[in-house]
């Protein structure tokens, strides 16, 4: 049986009411917000673990493996961290509860780090696990069409979400003249019975389930196009980030050592996210890793790191969502992210 899959994973962006009241408070002293002492051999005091929470977009998959593997491995607690790994559901407004200090840290789309300014929000940018864009347009192994292009200028039917901003880039880049549009379902099984059909689709999900169901698919990453953010992307308020810094960076850095371990072997961290989330199998869970790894580790991370960002990549972005009238002016890209390159971390 085909199952259907999630909707897209970019809600709409909620508006940001009353945030300064939200945000967090920093500790006395200019200590950590979360940071505790607590009793040490001797008698003395030793720092106890920083709590924060890391909110995520959607439950646990492999997009969020490095994250379970810092959780499982320890490696969030090496660096003085307490981490609630909170499981996101379809609509959870990851960026505004990151943004209004309900959470410390959440991981959101690039474009969604850029668009939340123009409703009164403010994101920093941490770490960006995806380098390349993991959304695309799959279609039939059997589909005449080799690439985005090609079938952007056809009659095909495609079932996608019109209102996200690569569907805006796509038909700005592309017109889609006698393209036949409907709207996207997640039903995978209306896919599987219609070979002419293409439908959106998250690299990690709807290819791998019709996959293990034996249907081949073909999948055009929406990066084809050139529009290509950043994306499962850990961000926090600026506001935490300026009164904790040394709290942002001992994530990072356990973020990346936990995205380390977890594409060095992913299996038992498929084993854990498993139990969390009866929708997908390991099975499903290891072939998501591998299909995704690329997305994640290339000659970019190998310079400057994993999680690794570039002003020019978000100068691209802002220039894009700017072009297709989805921002009304365009933020300084170096504010949207902090990333020592020299370094490999966030600063």
């Amino acid at each position: 049986m085909i199952v259907p899959r999630r909707r897209s994973r970019l809600p709409a962006l909620l508006p940001i009411f009353a945030a300064a009241a939200l945000l967090l408070l920093a500790a006395c002293s200019g200590d950590d917000p979360g940071a505790a002492t607590a009793a040490a051999p001797g008698g003395g005091a030793k720092p106890a673990l920083t709590k924060v929470k890391l909110q995520l977009n959607w439950v646990a998959e492999p997009e969020f493996g490095g994250f379970y593997a810092a959780q499982q491995k320890a490696l969030f607690q090496a660096e003085g961290l307490d981490v609630e790994l909170v499981q996101g559901s379809p609509g959870v407004p990851a960026p505004q509860l990151a943004a209004s200090g309900k959470v410390e840290f959440a991981t959101v789309a690039g474009t969604q780090v850029v668009e939340l300014a123009e409703q009164g929000g403010d994101l920093v940018a941490l770490y960006a696990v995806y380098q390349s864009n993991p959304m695309g347009i799959m279609v039939h192994e059997s589909s005449p069409f080799r690439s985005l292009g090609e079938l952007w200028q056809s009659d095909a039917t495609v079932s996608i979400e019109q209102g996200l901003a690569e569907f805006s880039w796509l038909t700005k880049q592309r017109p889609e003249g006698k393209l036949r549009l409907v709207p996207y379902t997640s039903n995978l099984a209306a896919f599987a019975a219609d070979p002419k059909l293409a439908q959106q689709c998250f690299i990690t999900s709807e290819p791998v389930s019709l996959e293990l169901q034996g249907v081949k698919t073909r999948l055009f990453l929406f990066g084809e196009s050139g529009f290509d953010p950043y994306n499962v992307v850990v961000a926090t308020s600026r506001s935490y980030y300026e009164a904790n810094k040394a709290t942002c960076a001992a994530l990072v850095r356990a973020c990346a050592a936990g995205w380390r371990a977890y594409l060095d072997d992913p299996k038992p961290i498929h084993r854990t996210m498993a139990g969390l989330n009866a929708a997908m199998s390991v099975a499903a869970m290891d072939l998501g890793a591998e299909k995704q790894r690329a997305l994640i580790e290339n000659d970019e991370t190998k310079r400057m790191g994993l999680g690794g960002m570039r002003v020019e990549r978000w100068q691209s972005t802002v220039q894009q969502l700017f072009d297709l009238g989805r921002i009304k002016s365009r933020p300084d890209a170096a504010r949207l992210f902090v990333w020592d390159a020299a370094a490999g971390s966030a600063r």
